[in-house]
């Protein structure tokens, strides 16, 4: 059986690019930023010695769910617009979640059967409930505001809250200054480490990035994919190649996604009496997920038990935690520097 190390790095491979951190680690290994915060990971059969050190990373942080996220952004998008002058009411996402049981919900991880078995991908599956949450919002009585609104006084209500084209364009990704009120406050709910000292962000998860696309290419990893290819044809999806690591790379989750993002092109187009585009989105995503998500769940079934019965699984693991070992020896000091970051980090928030 494959490991969960492999499918809980293949998770963070798209993630630490963006190097999303929460503010709630009160101390990640000391108490002072500077002070060899990094933790030993353990690293065992099971997990890679950098998967080892982000579990204990996120063990340390608390972002809540998909409502307490959504929740925390509703608030600060109305104190950013009311400072600017207009009303805004936040939006209360649990009566559309009543009825959506999530992953977080059922405890499932991405990457395992008995998640596919729920949620395939992840993909058209709405398995947090953000399409629904972002269709509820079709009732929203910040439309009824702004509605009152001169046209004049609604086209600043949508700069303040969204931003300009222009200023969108030429503003900074990481903080959202310049984008909107809403951009501004989903930068805040994601807190980007900044460089300082010896860590540089992005130059430390672009040689992760390059590490575990190594890890892909190594022999042993790519020796198996023909038999994980005829295992998937005989389960009635031919044409795939590469198995990835079905998360953010491989030839399944990709067809899906391809087929998915078409979709929502042509749904989108087709809806013409809703202009919020968050809504606009929500309402397509939940119709494509009617469409496709049957599909999808048998494909990321298939992909996982094709994996396991083909060896896959087991090598890219065994691969996985060979790469591990050696990257988080050469980047200690990066990694002591990333959880100072942290611990830095969550100080200068508990002041706020």
């Amino acid at each position: 059986m494959g490991g969960r190390g492999t499918r809980a790095g293949a998770r963070r491979a798209g993630a630490l690019t963006v190097v999303v951190l929460a503010w709630a680690c009160a101390a990640c290994g000391s108490d002072e930023p500077g002070g060899g915060a990094s933790p030993t990971p353990p690293g065992d059969a099971t997990t890679g010695a950098v998967d080892a050190f982000f579990d204990q990373m996120d063990a340390l942080r608390d972002m809540g769910d998909a409502i307490d996220q959504h929740t925390a952004v509703q608030e600060d998008v109305a104190a950013c617009m009311n400072a600017l002058g207009f009303e805004y009411t936040p939006l209360d996402p649990g009566p559309a979640l009543e009825d959506v049981r999530t992953a977080t919900d059922l405890g499932l991880e991405p990457g395992t059967r008995e998640y596919a078995e729920q949620f395939g991908f992840g993909i058209t599956t709405d398995d947090m409930g953000y399409y629904a949450m972002s269709a509820a919002q079709l009732d929203d009585p910040n439309t009824r505001y702004v509605e009152q609104l001169s046209p004049e006084a609604r086209a600043e209500y949508d700069r303040a809250l969204w931003g300009s084209p222009e200023e969108v364009d030429a503003a900074d990704p990481q903080s959202g200054e310049g984008q909107g009120c809403f951009a501004q406050a989903q930068a805040s709910a994601g807190a980007m480490l900044e460089a300082s000292g010896e860590f540089d962000p992005d130059v430390f998860f672009q040689e992760q990035m390059a590490m575990r696309e190594a890890i892909q290419s190594d022999d042993r990893v790519v020796g198996l994919h023909p038999a994980w290819a005829s295992c998937m044809a005989d389960a009635g999806f031919p044409g795939l190649v590469t198995p990835g690591d079905n998360l953010f790379t491989g030839d399944a989750m990709l067809a899906i996604r391809t087929e998915f993002d078409a979709r929502l092109v042509a749904l989108q187009g087709a809806i013409t009496d809703v202009d919020d585009p968050s809504i606009k989105l929500g309402l397509a995503a939940l119709q494509a997920k009617q469409e496709l998500a049957e599909r999808e769940i048998a494909m990321a079934v298939a992909d996982v038990d094709c994996r396991d019965s083909s060896g896959y699984a087991d090598a890219l693991l065994e691969v996985e935690i060979e790469y591990q070992a050696q990257f988080y020896a050469d980047h200690k000091a990066e990694f002591d520097a990333y959880a100072d970051a942290v611990a830095e980090r969550a100080a200068a928030d508990a002041d706020d």
